[in-house]
C-alpha cells in the first residue's frame, strides 16, 4: 500500500474546503495511507509581507519535515504538466520502490527556488494560479484518480 505525505502551507478556512479534503482522505483509505501536515503561512499576518522572507520561512518548515528516503514532488506553476494517466504511471513506478511519496505545497507566494531544486519532480496543474488550499484539493483528487487508474476502477473515464 502506497504512503502519501502532503506537507502544505496554510489551513482550510471554509467549510467546503474542509469537507472536500475529508472526502478525498476518506476515499483514499481504500488505496493508500495518507498523512497531511499543515504549516503556518510565513508572513506572520503582515499586511505587506516580504515575499522572499515569507517563502524562506515556509520553505524551512517544509524541508525540516521531509521524511528520509521519500520521493519529493513539489507543486509549482513552473513544473511539468502531466496527464492523469502519466501521473498515475509515475506514482506506480515510484510506489514499487517502497518509498513514501511526499508532496510539497507552498503558501500564497509559492515555493522557494531551494524547494524546487530539492524536489525529485516539480509538478504543475497548469499555467493558472490556484489558491493554495484549492491546489491541495486538486492534488488529493488527482492522487485518488491515479489510484483508481492503477486499480482499473471506473472513476477515471
Amino acid at each position: 500500500m502506497r504512503r502519501y505525505i502532503i506537507l502544505a502551507v496554510g489551513k482550510p478556512k471554509e467549510p467546503w474546503q474542509k469537507q472536500a479534503i475529508l472526502e478525498y482522505k476518506k476515499r483514499l483509505t481504500a488505496f493508500a495511507k495518507l498523512e497531511i501536515q499543515a504549516f503556518p503561512e510565513g508572513h506572520g499576518g503582515a499586511k505587506k509581507p516580504d515575499v522572499h522572507k515569507t517563502r524562506t520561512v515556509e520553505s524551512k518548515s517544509l524541508l525540516a519535515s521531509l521524511p528520509e528516503d521519500s520521493l519529493v514532488i513539489a507543486l509549482d506553476e513552473t513544473g511539468k504538466n502531466l496527464s492523469s494517466e502519466a501521473f498515475a504511471k509515475h506514482i506506480e513506478k515510484e510506489g514499487e520502490t517502497g518509498r513514501s511519496i511526499t508532496f510539497l505545497l507552498g503558501g500564497s507566494w509559492g515555493l522557494s527556488e531551494g524547494i524546487r531544486k530539492r524536489a525529485d519532480l516539480v509538478l504543475s496543474f497548469g499555467k493558472e494560479t490556484l489558491p493554495h488550499i484549492l491546489a491541495r484539493i486538486v492534488l488529493l483528487e488527482q492522487i485518488y484518480r491515479a489510484e483508481t487508474i492503477l486499480k482499473g476502477k471506473l472513476y477515471h473515464k
